[in-house]
Order: structure tokens, then C-alpha cells, then sequence
């Protein structure tokens, strides 16, 4: 593993603990750009050892470590943008209700240059576009108190757990959109996204698609195809429960 971790100034006071997984194969040059962008974010920064073939487990290790009320993670040749841990933070605390919230990201290449916006940037949460995994991707903060209910639950997807995560989150409340952008996510030749496996991404997807359907009719979620359609649940500012 790479261990530049005596360099990281940790606190115990920030609202949200963030774990990053580190494997023998992380760069170190980008990991060091990874932690100089957190360095003046309101987290509580963790390493933690990722497990060859079982990324399921490595995220319960991480997302187990601190005891803040708030959890998330980035990956370690990643960017985050100056405030974006801040507004998620004050998101959370203006709605109690939501199960988390997320920004916006940017797509870079290896050497930092902008390629595109991600997918669906700038539109409210929809759960019906959560079956795309490139959806919700980072950043993303949830309620310790939620995710400490999917433990096991990620311990039983050597892929894609976090994706897993996200969609069965939302049987305790709604995400909430942090309309700007959060994160920069570098596409480089070692992606886990390249690796995924057809049958894998439509297991997970059957794992989840009971969740997002009831959280689609609670929030009155529509995909809108009519250009003339004006009750579309994506031109809301967010999600309200039916009444």
C-alpha cells in the first residue's frame, strides 16, 4: 500500500468522516493530489486497505472507521473541488429528512483536463435514473446512521457495493441534489467501472430496482419523454412525498 498516510492532518471534530482505499497499485502522485484537494474541507480524512477482487468489503472497513455523524469516500486519483464537503454538509443539516446528498462532477483526463460534465449534471435527484451507475456517482455524504444499516449488505457485492448502497439508502429518505460541482473524476486506464461484467451490473440493478421503484412513488418520479410534458419530476427543486 502506499503510505503517504503520516502526512494527513487528521481532526476529530469535523461532521463527516471521508475514507479513501488504498491499494499497492494506487499512484502516488495522484494520491498526493487527491489529499492536497481535501486539505481545507470540513472532513475527517481515513485510509483505508482495499481488498484485491472484493470492493464490497474494503467500503465496510472504510465507511466503519470515525464516529461522525456523516459518511463518504473518495477515490485516491480524484479531485475534490473547494467547498464542495461544506455545502454538502449545510445541505444535510437543512433537510433532516434526506438520506444523503450529492454534487455534480466534472470527467477529467489523466492529466487533469476537463472532459465532459457527468452524466445528468445540474438536474434535481430522480430515482429512476439511479439504475445507470454513472448516476449519483460522488461526491456523496449519507447519514452514518442509514449506512451502518447496509453493512451486511455490502459485504455481499465484490462489485459495485456502492452503487447498491445509494439505491437501497433511499427506503430511509430522499437524496438531495447539491446543484454545483463537486468532484473531479479521473478517467485513467484501471477504472473499476472498465471491469464490470454485464451480468453483474444487472444483478445489482435487480438488487435495487424494488427500493427505487417505492421511492419513485412516494416522490412522484417521472422520466419525462413528452417535450410538451410540464409535470415532470426533473423540473422540480426537489423531492416532496405524495401526499
Amino acid at each position: 500500500m502506499v503510505n503517504i498516510s503520516r502526512q494527513i492532518k487528521m481532526s476529530s471534530n469535523a461532521e463527516i468522516d471521508v475514507h479513501v482505499l488504498l491499494l499497492p497499485t494506487t499512484d502516488p502522485i495522484l494520491w498526493r493530489e487527491c489529499l492536497q484537494s481535501l486539505e481545507n474541507e470540513p472532513v475527517n480524512i481515513h485510509t483505508a486497505e482495499g481488498v484485491p477482487g472484493h470492493i464490497g468489503k474494503a467500503r465496510y472497513g472504510g465507511f466503519s472507521k470515525g464516529t461522525a455523524p456523516y459518511v463518504s469516500c473518495v477515490d485516491p486519483d480524484d479531485l475534490v473541488i473547494p467547498g464542495a464537503f461544506a455545502a454538502c454538509l449545510e445541505t444535510l443539516e437543512a433537510h433532516p429528512d434526506a438520506c444523503g446528498v450529492y454534487t455534480d462532477e466534472l470527467i477529467i483526463d489523466r492529466d487533469g483536463k476537463i472532459i465532459k460534465p457527468g452524466i445528468w449534471s445540474q438536474a434535481p435527484w430522480n430515482p429512476l435514473f439511479q439504475l445507470e451507475p454513472k448516476y449519483l456517482h460522488h461526491i456523496y455524504v449519507m447519514r452514518r446512521c442509514f449506512v451502518e444499516k447496509l453493512y451486511l449488505e455490502l459485504l455481499r457485492w465484490p462489485s459495485m457495493p456502492e452503487f447498491i448502497l445509494k439505491g437501497l439508502i433511499t427506503a430511509h429518505g430522499p437524496w438531495v441534489h447539491v446543484p454545483q460541482f463537486g468532484y473531479k473524476w479521473r478517467i485513467v486506464k484501471g477504472n473499476a467501472h472498465n471491469k464490470m461484467s454485464p451480468s453483474t451490473i444487472y444483478a445489482a440493478r435487480w438488487r435495487v430496482i424494488p427500493a427505487l421503484q417505492n421511492a419513485a412513488k412516494k416522490y412522484k418520479a417521472v422520466i419525462q419523454t413528452d417535450p410538451f410534458q410540464d409535470t415532470s419530476f426533473a423540473d422540480r427543486s426537489r423531492a416532496k412525498p405524495a401526499k
